[in-house]
């Protein structure tokens, strides 16, 4: 469980309070400017706080530590890659963790294959597309099993193509690794799996919810310049023209339902 209580930084973040479970899965959103990449910064350990405190499974992790258990993805995979090898790539957190050279090898080969990169190992890392490098950052954080991985905006450089292939890997490493996730992003359709969004404006939450309760947040999201997922917005539109709809219905099979309900209904 990570625990954020009371945490301010300057004039960036006032007064933030989450709970992050263990295995568990938030998004967090907001303009440009809200404090999002500070929190993501304080929740790894490289930023500094003016007040308040982090707690790592019930106890205050001291100042100036950095959580090795917290993998941290930024937006630019380019600027994460270590070696134009990608097995090199991966091995390179094992080998500073002093593991043994077999081991190495075999977290280095699972941590591939499931990035579906296995097959690319050949190719040198800067060859390969935005969406497969941002995937070879996170194979080479997940190769160290870390109990929590944060996505800071880690879908907004690379092409519609392998956003989706990001976005399915993270719901997958927390189904079947049970790696917490911390999303953070300006665009709340990347947060549509999440368990609970917070949404900052000017360093502060301003709303936290179930992302099936965010088509009731127009109002606000207009305000702060953001926009509901299109699927949501087809949703608001629905029921404000007086259809019964769903709360529950989120991705694009539910919603052609409730469609196909609206279409067959009796006049």
């Amino acid at each position: 469980m990570i625990t954020l209580e009371n945490i301010s930084l300057s004039s960036i973040l006032k007064n933030i309070n989450i709970s992050i479970p263990e295995g568990g899965y938030i998004g967090i959103a907001g303009p440009n400017g809200s404090g999002k990449s500070s929190l993501a910064r304080i929740i790894k350990g490289i930023q500094d706080l003016s007040e308040g405190k982090v707690y790592i499974n019930g106890e205050v992790r001291p100042k100036g530590k950095v959580s090795s258990d917290i993998g941290l993805v930024l937006s630019n995979p380019e600027n994460q890659l270590v070696s134009s090898s990608i097995e090199e790539d991966v091995a390179f957190g094992l080998e500073n963790m002093n593991l043994p050279s077999q081991e190495i090898a075999e977290r280095t080969e699972e941590a591939l294959k499931f990035g579906d990169l296995w097959e690319l190992r050949d190719v040198p890392a800067h060859h390969l597309s935005a969406g497969h490098q941002q995937m070879l950052v996170i194979a080479g954080i997940m190769a160290m099993q870390p109990g929590y991985l944060i996505i800071d905006e880690g879908a907004s450089m690379i092409d519609p193509q392998g956003r989706v292939i990001v976005l399915d890997a993270l719901k997958k490493i927390n189904r079947e690794n049970g790696v917490g996730i911390i999303h953070i992003s300006h665009d709340l359709s990347e947060l549509i799996a999440a368990r609970t969004i917070f949404i900052l404006d000017k360093g502060s939450i301003v709303w936290e919810g179930e992302p099936s309760k965010l088509h009731h947040q127009e109002p606000l999201l207009s305000g702060l310049g953001m926009e509901l997922p299109p699927l949501l917005k087809l949703k608001s539109l629905m029921i404000s023209s007086g259809y019964d709809v769903s709360d529950t219905a989120m991705n694009a099979e539910e919603m052609a339902e409730e469609v196909i309900k609206v279409i067959n209904r009796p006049v």
